[in-house]
């Protein structure tokens, strides 16, 4: 499988939250996080080609989750 971006809009998501995802993801996939102007960039380097597409769903939605435990946590400290 060859390197794919996936694309976080800094107006939506936290870079924070896509730092931690490419963590629990670091077994299954190299994940790189950068910023480019008003995007969050999620380049995965070698992922295990076994994942197929479900690799990038399943990463997007844990973003999502990472992003509402965080804005959640700081609105109620």
């Amino acid at each position: 499988m060859s390197p794919r971006d996936l694309f976080f809009s800094r107006s939506l998501y936290r870079l924070d939250a896509v730092e931690a995802a490419a963590g629990v993801y670091a077994g299954v996939a190299e994940v790189a996080v950068t910023v480019a102007g008003s995007d969050i960039v999620a380049t995965f380097g070698a992922p295990d080609p076994h994942l197929g597409e479900d690799l990038f769903d399943a990463f997007a939605n844990h973003v999502l989750y990472e992003t509402v435990v965080r804005a959640r946590a700081e609105a109620t400290s």
